[in-house]
């Protein structure tokens, strides 16, 4: 047995360490979202600890740390402030739920609409955005307690969210001396971070990183007479195993009512936007850079089913954890095993360990960050890109810059990129992709090509068409063939549509219309090589084709051209 215990050790060192190391990192940034939205950290540190199991024994992304994130909490903000920290445990509940529907029915193949550039966008965004939030932990400090009013506080979508430790006047920075210390030990652990990988692989560099941190502070820094901020002067870690909701005599859980309802849905269904949209972005990110790509819909049902139960438990819910995924892929935790045992790790640190990890400073859970967020998040090659974009390709050649892609790509990671950081999360995403769409479509609507060829013998035309027909080209298809000049073409017209595609109702009617017009002008018109995609949607609307002969490919050999007419008959009709 022992031997068996041993090997097993052994063989996952790498996802033991790394669940201990996320667990620790994760405590910071969790308490730093509870406390932005008015809630007690320990309301976060319970939810994330339940994710985390939850969603691993449920089979979500192997690897994926879930927790409480910054945009979670800013879901709830207002709801807290309106009615209170008791009703958000109503709206975890409903954002839960409506994750779990939205996985049931396969909803999330919806997510392959996002772009790379868009995925750019984000992931540049939230390596900024992280890197600016760890400077709240020089500056914010318990005494803007989550029980006192909030003060000046943003709604979901308000400029200033993600700098506003910079322009928050109701909190001092901490002193020059100690915010000095701050950066120093934020900048050790950083190179410890940066460098140790390339010695060694055995332990995983973000674990050391926080060793060192708690050495410099304590055996160095401290002993000199300096300090700089630690866990213990952030927030309260400690507390015992939650209750369910309507039994924790410190929660006054309102009855479920209509009115309780409409209080809670708005904040439910905006947390249940921000969790998912991140959670899948996160399982996106890990599908780049592990290899094997998690099943969407299964993500969601398993962080639904996970925010269900953290609210039934006292949690405030959350989402996958971009920063701490990283994290836990740069210490090798790449299975389900290290997401359990961060969970594990967090529930034990509550419970139990709280008196030893709250003398970690801050500092070192600082440079693990910016080490997450300027080496493993940004993707400096697409600033090159931007700046190839703007260019001629004679400059670009000047300048060696030897990789370009469209401008609108380069639009589209700016706009996610800005959003990101001024407004929200959804406000990014979705713009994205509407903007992605919008530039799809304008592409696609000049890409119908019609080529005209007349017979040898001047009795017959065909006009070969290929691209896309729907909503967007319609219009500009129909006005290819003007009534003034098509009138001059022979008798017999074939519209070879071997390299077309319908694809909706607008471009099957403007078929019809073409196929009408050239009726109405005495010519005999047949419609031949529709794909099987296109015949499918046009058999929806039989009656529309009926009177209108269709031909197949061999029947419009040059040599046979001349016998069409004989060939449109009833047998030929779609």
């Amino acid at each position: 047995f022992m031997h068996r215990c041993g090997g097993w050790l052994a063989l996952n060192r790498e996802q033991i360490a790394s669940g201990i190391t996320v667990g620790l990192t994760q405590i910071p940034e969790v308490c730093s979202s509870a406390l932005m939205a008015g809630i007690n950290p320990i309301r976060a540190l319970q939810a994330s600890w339940i994710m985390n199991v939850v969603t691993s024994v449920m089979g979500g992304r192997p690897g994926m740390v879930s927790g409480t994130s910054g945009f979670v909490g800013l879901a709830l903000l207002k709801l807290v402030e309106e009615h209170g920290v008791d009703y958000i445990f109503y709206a975890i509940m409903f954002a839960g739920v409506i994750e779990l529907a939205f996985g049931l029915m396969g909803l999330g193949a919806l997510f392959r609409l996002i772009p790379n550039p868009l995925m750019v966008g984000f992931v540049n965004g939230m390596g900024l955005l992280i890197a600016a939030q760890q400077f709240r932990y020089a500056k914010v400090w318990p005494d803007q307690a989550y029980h006192s009013e909030p003060l000046d506080r943003r709604d979901l979508i308000a400029v200033g969210h993600s700098y506003s430790q910079f322009t928050d006047k109701d909190s001092e920075w901490i002193e020059t001396s100690s915010f000095i210390v701050f950066i120093v030990e934020a900048l050790v652990c950083f190179l410890v971070c940066l460098f140790l990988p390339k010695a060694t692989k055995i332990i995983p560099s973000t674990f050391v990183a926080l060793i060192v941190g708690v050495i410099a502070e304590w055996a160095i820094v401290r002993q000199i007479g300096y300090n700089s901020p630690i866990v213990e002067d952030y927030a309260d870690i400690s507390s015992t195993f939650p209750k369910i909701v309507w039994n924790d005599p410190k929660i006054d859980m309102p009855s479920f009512s209509w009115d309780t309802f409409q209080k809670i849905y708005l904040a439910g269904l905006a947390v249940f936007g921000v969790g998912l949209i991140e959670s899948i972005l996160t399982a996106n990110v890990l599908n780049d850079r592990i290899g094997n790509n998690g099943f969407k819909s299964k993500i969601a049902i398993s962080q639904g089913v996970a925010n269900i139960v953290t609210s039934v438990f006292g949690g405030m819910g959350g989402s996958g954890m971009l920063s701490q995924s990283i994290v836990a892929n740069k210490a090798y935790g790449i299975t389900g095993l290290s997401t359990f045992l961060t969970g594990v790790t967090l529930l034990v640190i509550i419970v139990a360990a709280s008196p030893a990890v709250k003398f970690i400073p801050l500092a070192a859970f600082a440079g693990i960050m910016f080490y997450i967020a300027f080496c493993n998040l940004i993707q400096w090659g697409s600033i090159l890109n931007g700046i190839a974009a703007l260019f001629p390709e004679r400059v670009r050649d000047w300048m060696r810059l030897d990789y370009k892609i469209q401008r609108s790509d380069i639009l589209i990671m700016l706009f996610v990129t800005v959003m990101l950081l001024i407004f929200d999360l959804t406000v990014a995403i979705v713009g994205g992709v509407l903007i992605a769409v919008f530039v799809y479509v304008w592409d696609s609507s000049n890409r119908v090509v019609v080529d005209r060829e007349l017979s040898e013998d001047g009795m017959n035309v065909t006009y070969n068409i290929s691209g896309p027909l729907f909503f967007a080209t319609a219009q500009s298809f129909l006005d290819t063939f003007p009534a003034e000049e098509i009138e001059h073409d022979p008798e017999d017209v074939i519209l070879l549509l071997e390299g077309a595609e319908v694809f909706d109702s607008s471009g099957m009617v403007a078929l019809k219309k073409l196929h009408d017009r050239f009726e109405a002008l005495g010519k005999v018109a047949a419609l031949s090589s529709l794909s099987p995609t296109s015949r499918r949607i046009m058999e929806k609307s039989a009656s529309m084709w009926e009177g209108v002969s269709f031909l197949e490919v061999e029947e419009i050999d040059e040599d046979e051209l001349e016998s069409i007419p004989s060939k449109i008959g009833p047998h030929n009709e779609l």
